[in-house]
């Protein structure tokens, strides 16, 4: 028995150990949803990937068409250009949470005449 719970005890530390690399809670709100994309990522995760995941969650992507249709993630009002940055270098070591909105750019395409 003391082998069991020795292992149930291993086990318990492994996922807190998990569930504390994965403290950053994310929510991104997109205008035209409904609802909001919510994940959980490690402090040195990049905005690039909460970018990516966002915009798969919602459906939308980067393309182009007649128009250009560009998606950036906007913080506090301001737009975050530098995706490369992680939660951590964003937010500080201590912030365990974050919204983000997702906004959608069009260019508009040159007409050939």
């Amino acid at each position: 028995m003391a082998a069991t719970e020795k292992a149930v005890g291993v086990e318990g530390q492994a996922k807190q150990s998990h569930e504390a690399e994965q403290d950053v809670q994310v929510t991104v709100n997109y205008l035209p949803a409904t609802q909001a994309f919510h994940g959980a990522y490690p402090g040195a995760m990049t905005l690039a990937t909460v970018r990516t995941d966002a915009m798969v969650f919602f459906g939308v992507r980067d393309r182009q068409e007649r128009d250009k249709y560009e998606y950036f993630l906007e913080f506090q009002g301001s737009r975050v250009t530098n995706t490369e940055q992680t939660l951590d270098q964003l937010l500080g070591p201590h912030r365990r949470g974050a919204e983000f909105h997702l906004v959608e750019q069009i260019t508009p395409g040159v007409l050939v005449a």
